[in-house]
């Protein structure tokens, strides 16, 4: 036999063996237990979430154009609608509004994208647990990280396919079905059509990275997991945080010095989302060392805060993004209506938006009150043995739920009020009129409502754990590990 014909086998019996391999890792990334399949859902609707509104961010930037602009003599202009155009609201009809709507649209995926990190993490000690299996049996860490991407392609790859049917559903809603010039989506064109497959490769290849990363404990050193850690913020963040900080004060003074403003408006809404995924940890740390020093139940809340603030750390950060949203437009809906100078036309305009935009933040905060839900069940499932320790030392399943429901409220509320004055503040700054009384009175008002809000997802959150809480203070739950 010849050295090439030796080599040549070889070559087929490694490609043969990575083929088996491959085979066998694509059928252990199927979903198998009951919490693979919940955490396989939750992570497929997420993607779905974000991929629909990115895909409504590139119809509303290659939507027609419906409305002109016409000068009318030096620097006055009018406004004409185009004949035989579809009749889009003017925050998409018009080309210098349209940007900005885009962008709102591509932020309204962010809390979707946090969602889904949420949601990779449901399971996790099973996952590390069957990976430590999996070690023992012979696997390498590279097959055991290809595993683990392979579990967060799946999911990615159908929720993605899932984004553009629910952008037509989407479409439906907020365009087919409102009034002509009230339509805030366009008809679906070849850029929709386009964009949907290169948003399902994307995504998939995000979702392979997000879960690969998840998953890192697990495969780099399967055997010598330690739990019950706190996870405590990085102080790396801190520098992000300043970063953060430095962007939106630039953005601020940068605002009146450009004559367009989109990449300004782009750069501090990325500012934004770097200060709410950076300090939104950082912020449950504080509020969960001093909820530590009151009552009993207080104390516990704050003890199981400081046990893993990552996790709500991420909602708080979007809760404080929406604070700050609700900040802003109600200050500009008392600067609308306070100005003698807008007519009721002008107001119908800039009501109108301001509406849209309240309907995407209680849009965003809804998601994270999803997400809220999702980690909360995952660590009431990692710590059912401690719950079923507390309840056989008499203490009642009541009880366990009354310190879970206000853990819930020290990571909602204080995150959501942190986000409302600052907004507040900075549009009302922007228009100097801070000190006006209506100004004041519409603060209050605000941050009364916003509260209140914050208060009933968490209401809501602890409702809905309610039932896990109950199955984990069995005595059934003192044998698990």
């Amino acid at each position: 036999m010849s050295a090439g014909t030796v080599v040549a086998a070889r070559s087929q019996k490694r490609l043969a063996d990575r083929r088996v391999g491959l085979d066998l890792l694509w059928q252990l990334s199927r979903p198998h237990t009951d919490a693979d399949r919940r955490r396989f859902r939750l992570v497929a609707a997420a993607v779905a979430g974000c991929g629909m509104f990115l895909i409504a961010a590139v119809a509303i930037l290659t939507a027609q154009d419906s409305l002109r602009e016409v000068p009318v003599g030096g620097d006055a202009y009018t406004i004409i609608e185009i004949p035989g155009a579809e009749q889009l609201t003017p925050f998409v009809a018009e080309p210098g509004l349209r940007g900005g709507t885009a962008l709102g649209a591509v932020l309204l995926a962010v809390p979707f994208v946090l969602f889904g990190v949420q949601a990779l993490r449901t399971g996790t000690a099973a996952r590390e647990r069957r990976l430590a299996a999996l070690s023992l049996a012979g696997a390498t860490r590279p097959q055991l990280r290809r595993l683990a991407s392979l579990e967060g392609t799946r999911a990615a790859v159908i929720g993605a396919l899932l984004a553009g049917p629910g952008y037509l559903l989407l479409w439906v809603a907020f365009g087919l079905l409102l009034p002509a010039g009230a339509k805030m989506l366009p008809r679906p064109g070849v850029a929709v059509l386009l964009s949907w497959p290169v948003l399902v490769v994307l995504l998939g290849l995000a979702g392979a990275g997000a879960a690969r990363f998840a998953a890192r404990r697990g495969t780099v050193s399967p055997l010598g997991l330690v739990r019950g850690r706190p996870e405590l913020p990085r102080k790396t963040t801190l520098t992000s945080i300043v970063v953060a900080v430095v962007g939106l004060v630039v953005g601020f003074e940068a605002l009146g010095q450009v004559h367009d403003g989109i990449l300004v408006f782009a750069a501090m809404a990325a500012a934004i989302v770097l200060l709410a995924t950076s300090g939104g940890p950082w912020l449950v740390m504080l509020i969960a060392r001093m909820a530590i020093r009151g009552d009993l139940v207080t104390m516990l809340a704050g003890r199981r805060l400081l046990a893993d603030v990552r996790s709500p750390g991420r909602v708080a950060g979007v809760l404080f993004t929406v604070g700050i949203v609700f900040g802003v437009i109600a200050a500009m809906v008392v600067g609308v209506i306070a100005d003698p100078n807008i007519d009721a036309a002008g107001r119908t305009f800039y009501l109108g938006g301001l509406g849209v935009a309240g309907v995407a933040a209680l849009l965003a905060a809804l998601v994270a009150t999803g997400s809220l839900i999702v980690g909360v069940t995952e660590q009431v499932l990692h710590e059912r043995r401690a719950t079923a320790v507390l309840v056989a030392l008499a203490a009642s399943p009541d009880f366990v739920c009354r310190v879970v429901q206000r853990q819930l409220l020290l990571a909602a509320v204080p995150a959501t009020l942190f986000g409302v004055v600052p907004g507040w503040m900075l549009m009302s700054g922007a228009a100097g009129e801070l000190s006006l009384p209506e100004y004041c009175l519409g603060l209050l008002a605000v941050t009364v409502v916003s509260g209140l809000a914050a208060a009933a997802g968490a209401l809501v959150t602890a409702r809905a754990v309610r039932s896990t809480i109950r199955e984990s203070s069995t005595p059934d739950n003192l044998r698990v590990a």
